[in-house]
């Protein structure tokens, strides 16, 4: 499966599940020519390393059936044709009745997603077996206006420094867009209203601390040219963009986990420096290597 898929269809097997691969010649990003066939070699290159972080978690689904410079749409609920080998959790709305997301816990299915023209996985904060208690906090930094990657690697820091302050190591991760997602790993214990409302005291107090770089208004239009930071995917049901995602932009640029040195040497110059030609060589270094969840009393701003 290293090998480039030339016929179509093509049948292949993957964790002893056979998936016959089609339109492989398919050009997703016409701009780059790279096919359908070189961002399923790219998945399964990548699923050692993918899918420990997204294991056990309800995904949402955004494909692109014609490219990207065709819409693509969000599929939340598994279709009724996957195969019955493909995981699904049954999840409660909060406003009645259930969702059928779908579980990505090997290659197989990671392929069979991709398939289907699947070209960026979205990720819950919490996983399927505890779904009311999120097992980290994520920090999503977004410039507005004419503020540069320059403005959300000082913002990173910002938070870098206030975890370091109390002895956390939190993570970073480009997200192949504009930005930077700062993650602070926990244990599960508390709800997602409790971890939603820690997360806006952390970046309420960073904006205090820096007010002229950063922001929390929603509305876009009241953003300036600062830093935005989105604590609102801290919730019930929400996402964020998985690592090791491919984005729908140019070059197809990959969400990638990064180590810190990375971010402050200047090594990591923007978002979408890693494509799916470099994210794999990357991630072999192994960036989050160690991952220690906290309490979150420790991190609440004193």
């Amino acid at each position: 499966m290293h090998k480039k898929v030339f016929e179509e269809p093509h049948t292949i097997l993957v964790d002893k599940r056979r998936i016959e691969l089609t339109h492989c010649s398919k050009l997703l990003f016409p701009h780059d020519g790279i096919t359908k066939a070189a961002l399923i070699d790219y998945y399964y290159a990548i699923a050692p390393h993918m899918i420990p972080l997204i294991k056990d978690r309800p995904l949402t689904l955004l494909r692109y059936v014609n490219g990207i410079d065709a819409e693509g749409f969000y599929q939340k609920e598994a279709g009724t044709y996957f195969p019955e080998w493909i995981m699904q959790a049954k999840v409660p709305k909060r406003s009645g009745g259930s969702t059928h997301y779908v579980v990505v816990n090997n290659a197989a299915s990671l392929i069979y997603l991709t398939n289907q023209l699947t070209l960026t996985y979205h990720a819950w904060l919490s996983t399927v077996d505890a779904l009311n208690t999120p097992d980290k906090i994520i920090f999503d930094l977004d410039p507005a206006g004419s503020a540069t990657f320059a403005d959300v690697k000082f913002v990173a820091r910002v938070l870098h420094d206030y975890c370091m302050e109390r002895n956390i190591q939190p993570l970073c991760m480009t997200t192949g867009s504009r930005g930077l997602h700062v993650i602070i790993p926990l244990k599960r214990e508390h709800s997602f209203d409790t971890v939603r409302a820690a997360a806006r005291s952390i970046a309420q107090h960073c904006l205090e601390q820096h007010p002229n770089r950063i922001t929390l208004e929603a509305r876009l239009n009241k953003r300036g040219n600062k830093i935005y930071i989105d604590v609102l995917r801290n919730a019930y049901a929400q996402t964020a963009v998985a690592p090791y995602s491919v984005r729908a932009h140019p070059h197809a640029p990959v969400a990638t986990p990064i180590r810190w040195e990375e971010l402050f040497d200047g090594s990591v110059k923007k978002s979408t420096q890693f494509t799916i030609k470099t994210a794999l060589e990357h991630a072999a270094h192994n960036p989050w290597h160690t991952v220690t969840h906290y309490a979150l009393k420790k991190i609440e701003p004193t």
